[in-house]
């Protein structure tokens, strides 16, 4: 018998991503420089929602759309809930679609914050599956509700067997791709691809009057938290340790930027010890050019994390925007952050769980201009050189390439 002959025709990549690509690209600002070098080596798909907002900056030789009839607004969690139920429902006519029609050499997840997808998409579409491996919401949530955890346990068994049988994963962290081959994946299946940031994006700047506005003096030191004001974040557990600081010394002041579930009990907290002068909570805020001048507003970066299993493989938005501001960081000491934090060089580290070492490690950030100055000169030089938009979108085309090829014969 001979050997089948090798296909000559172009390879064919599919992306898909429950957002459509203009908020896939708010995420991960590369995506669409990752089309463009899709399109010159292959023919390449993109699969999602959202049409209106997918305009003429995303439009490339060789690229190719395929529209989901309907949108997701993102702010709404109402709304991400109801399309995340209906993208489920789409998934196995797109997969069809893959497998009879298109015929994908490779189908990109970028995500794996929905549990079975992946699963799903290979045994409906029989076609090679690439997944980005980063978020474990289910985990973090189970930890705190008890009946999620049997849920968990039989979700993670699906979403395992999807990466032992997908032809690649990206992760964000050493720590995550460890752990994957620890659970039987092979190593040069598993690709670190950095989650990448637009210098321009969040750059150090005049604060001076953001500062006035917030009612923060020259003397004071404002510590920073942005994001999400999850309890896996522990913004309530560190706002607690500082109050004795906060009431010890007036020019140490506490900037809370976003909202969510525990806004409500840090704001009673803040109320009951009379602290609202300290503790300043300005909301969620409505471009990165805010974020990025409030940030400028502080003088140290709080990066936090309880410590859950899963807050390992983490290297978190709030670690890559503070650094990128040329804050230094006073960061948990977890694995992931490990990666891109050393002691005493772009900040601080901290047990999560230790209070004494997270005050030991304030003061020596508040007491120390010229340090705290040279550790955020030396943050956002290795953020710009470890988050590199051009080098990821580079190394992600590629790696797809390769993935896509493993299935060619």
């Amino acid at each position: 018998m001979t050997e089948p002959a090798s296909r000559k025709d172009p390879l064919r990549v599919a992306l898909l991503y429950r957002y459509g690509v203009h908020d896939h690209k708010e995420l991960y600002p590369i995506i669409p420089e990752v089309l463009r070098q899709l399109g010159q080596q292959c023919e390449a798909l993109y699969v999602g929602p959202n049409r209106r907002q997918a305009g003429a900056q995303y439009r490339f030789p060789g690229v190719r759309y395929l529209f989901l009839p309907f949108s997701v607004n993102r702010a709404s969690t109402f709304d991400k809930v109801a399309k995340a139920l209906l993208w489920y429902a789409c998934l196995p006519f797109i997969a069809l679609y893959f497998r009879f029609v298109w015929r994908a050499d490779l189908i990109w997840i970028d995500e794996s914050s929905l549990p079975a997808q992946g699963r799903l998409m290979q045994m409906i579409s029989g076609r090679p599956l690439a997944i980005t491996v980063c978020d474990f919401f289910i985990s973090i949530y189970s930890e705190n509700f008890s009946w999620l955890r049997l849920l968990e346990k039989r979700l993670d068994a699906i979403d395992r067997h999807s990466w032992l049988k997908a032809a690649g994963l990206f992760t964000r962290s050493e720590s995550l791709r460890r752990h994957l081959i620890a659970q039987g994946v092979s190593p040069e299946r598993v690709v670190v691809a950095r989650d990448a940031v637009l210098p321009d994006l969040f750059v150090p700047g005049d604060a001076v009057a953001v500062r006035r506005k917030l009612g923060f003096g020259n003397a004071d030191v404002v510590l920073c938290h942005h994001g999400i004001l999850h309890p896996n974040k522990g913004i309530l557990r560190v706002t607690g340790w500082m109050l004795p600081a906060l009431k010890s010394d007036p020019h140490l002041k506490l900037l809370i930027i976003g909202g969510g579930p525990d806004l409500k009990p840090l704001r009673e907290l803040v109320q009951k010890h009379q602290l609202q002068t300290q503790i300043i909570f300005a909301g969620w805020l409505a471009s990165h050019a805010d974020v990025n001048a409030h940030l400028n507003a502080a003088d140290i970066g709080l990066v936090m994390r309880i410590g859950q299993s899963t807050d390992h493989f983490h290297v978190t938005g709030a670690l890559i925007h503070s650094m990128m501001c040329a804050l230094p960081v006073l960061a948990c000491r977890l694995e992931g952050i490990q990666e891109i934090v050393t002691e005493g060089q772009e900040g601080v580290l901290f047990d999560p769980n230790s209070a004494d070492e997270f005050l030991q490690k304030l003061a020596i950030l508040k007491q120390n201009t010229v340090r705290r100055r040279e550790m955020g000169q030396k943050g956002r030089a290795k953020a710009l050189a470890e988050f590199n938009p051009e080098h990821i979108a580079k190394q992600t085309a590629e790696t797809l390439i390769r993935f896509a090829r493993l299935g060619r014969p």
